[in-house]
């Protein structure tokens, strides 16, 4: 996976053999995009008591639609608007593998 980098030299991103990721994709800094192959899908992590009242109200929004959530030690990635043939299993385990190579890169 090979991470992008903005103008501060911070990960905003990366790209892996057969797609993207994007940390933000929205004005409001609040949720990502992952395409894999012909697939797409919004994302971004959610923490019950820590998450800002921008991402209260999406995390609100997307139980009311499809989605997929998946529980990282009180931190959930969240997965929404998915369109394409990818399961949502298959974008939480390419979101998982950023976070973990993302983490990896500042120690």
């Amino acid at each position: 996976m090979e991470m992008i980098l903005n103008e501060n030299d911070l990960v905003v991103g990366a790209r892996f053999e057969n797609g993207t990721i994007q940390d933000y994709v929205d004005e409001k800094k609040t949720y990502g995009l992952i395409r894999i192959e012909d697939s797409t899908a919004n994302w971004f992590l959610f923490n019950k008591d820590e998450s800002d009242d921008d991402l209260q109200e999406l995390y609100k929004k997307v139980l009311k639609q499809e989605h997929l959530i998946q529980n990282d030690f009180g931190e959930e990635i969240v997965v929404f608007n998915k369109t394409g043939s990818k399961s949502f299993e298959v974008f939480i385990k390419k979101i998982d593998e950023y976070l973990g190579d993302e983490m990896g890169s500042f120690i």
